[in-house]
């Protein structure tokens, strides 16, 4: 149903990042909470200091960087990292997804208004607003491998990984990484002065309240460079989600008619990126384009209603920078 470029946009928890990161005006304030200063923490209370913007200033967006070395750490080594993920594309999806939060106030019964509405709704909810926090740790285990945890505001990613030595300073990176996904937007009725009156047509959620999962397999090729104070990676990432929930027909009233929405997303990504520190202090930047295929459907969850949605089936690019600082202890 787009005919475009995917994007992640509008607002799980702040729509105000989500816009700008559509319009691909980037600026450094937006790549840190409204609220508080730059992370630049020296020490593992990152984590600690990260985990109250994660769910107020931030976006909950769809990138999840990996933003590790092809290298694994050496055992009982850990790293604990902060950062901000992102995620866009063009700007004609941006377009869609707007026609869909605009047909969210329009009566649904017109087959036209529903589709533009599903379309809207579908494509945010599986790509997610722009920008969101990036808090992990890993750890160095046995035989060249490793663990890690990361937290990117919708989603919690378990992952591990096996590295093999190719060369003096290369090396190959085989992992997999399991991920659960939690959509929860604000859902506080709009609230009217006595002096004002509600819109003369109720108007639909736009964010549903899902749950879902992932996996993905990223195959990372890395260098080492400057004698161990730098390192460069790159290579293919593949990954499936899926997500389940609904939405109100009326966001103001909690008793209203419920949505069912179901979606599916497969990508394929090309990864790369780079580390440049002194110990125990690492800076890291990495960038990955994907290919996004969604596919998904909405539908009342009672029938007879006179609502009728056509399936979703799109397909498109994403484009996602990342950093972080990251600290081996």
């Amino acid at each position: 149903m787009a005919d475009g470029v995917l994007y992640c946009s509008g607002g799980m928890a702040s729509g105000a990042v989500g816009r700008a990161w559509s319009s691909a005006r980037l600026s450094l304030a937006e790549w840190f909470p409204a609220e508080g200063s730059p992370a630049r923490w020296p020490s593992a209370r990152w984590v600690a200091l990260c985990w109250p913007f994660a769910s107020g200033s931030f976006a909950c967006g769809g990138g999840a960087a990996l933003l590790h070395p092809a290298q694994t750490l050496p055992v009982d080594t850990v790293s604990v990292g902060a950062g901000v993920s992102g995620q866009f594309g063009s700007a004609g999806v941006q377009n869609a997804i707007d026609r869909g939060r605009s047909a969210a106030g329009r009566p649904l019964e017109d087959p036209a208004t529903a589709n533009t509405y599903a379309e809207g709704v579908l494509t945010e909810a599986l790509l997610s607003p722009g920008a969101s926090p990036w808090l992990a740790a890993r750890v160095g285990l046995p035989e060249n491998t490793e663990a890690g945890l990361t937290y990117t505001g919708r989603s919690l990613r378990l992952d591990g990984r096996y590295a093999l030595e190719i060369g003096e300073q290369s090396t190959l990176s085989l992992g997999l990484g399991a991920t659960g996904l939690l959509l929860t937007p604000e859902r506080s009725p709009p609230r009217f002065g006595a002096a004002q009156q509600g819109p003369s047509n109720p108007q639909a959620e736009f964010e549903p309240s899902a749950r879902g999962w992932g996996a993905d397999l990223p195959v990372l090729v890395g260098y080492r460079l400057l004698e161990g104070f730098g390192d460069i990676w790159f290579g293919p990432r593949l990954g499936f989600e899926h997500l389940s929930g609904n939405l109100r027909l009326q966001r103001s009233d909690p008793a209203s008619l419920r949505i069912d929405a179901r979606g599916d997303r497969l990508w394929v990504a090309l990864v790369a990126g780079f580390s440049l520190g002194i110990p125990p202090l690492w800076l890291r930047f990495e960038l990955s384009t994907t290919y996004q295929r969604l596919s998904g459907s909405l539908k009342p969850a009672q029938p007879d209603t006179g609502l009728d949605f056509d399936a979703l089936e799109a397909s498109g690019w994403t484009f996602s920078p990342s950093g972080a600082i990251v600290g081996k202890f």
